[in-house]
């Protein structure tokens, strides 16, 4: 992973569907959204998301299939941790 980065709340979004599903192509993630943004948008948040290494594809004919890279508890260990302000 070249940056260690929290993930946004839309990334998490579809980390969460990526893990649920097991793979899943970006018209799938789209569709597993709550007020999906552009079908663009989510094929620029999933190369963000290969770049920081969450995210990795195959490519199924003319489709990308996307699939975490990392097994859930070691991306949790990958996330900084964030304290909590009292």
């Amino acid at each position: 992973m070249s940056k260690t980065k929290a993930l946004t709340r839309r990334e998490r979004e579809i980390m969460d569907i990526l893990y649920r599903q097991g793979k899943a192509t970006a018209h799938e993630v789209l569709a597993g959204l709550a007020e999906p943004p552009s079908y663009s948008a989510v094929r620029a948040l999933l190369r963000i998301l290969e770049e920081r290494g969450h995210v990795k594809h195959t490519v199924d004919g003319q489709q990308y299939v996307y699939a975490p890279a990392v097994a859930r508890t070691d991306a949790r260990d990958r996330e900084p941790v964030r304290h909590r302000l009292a």
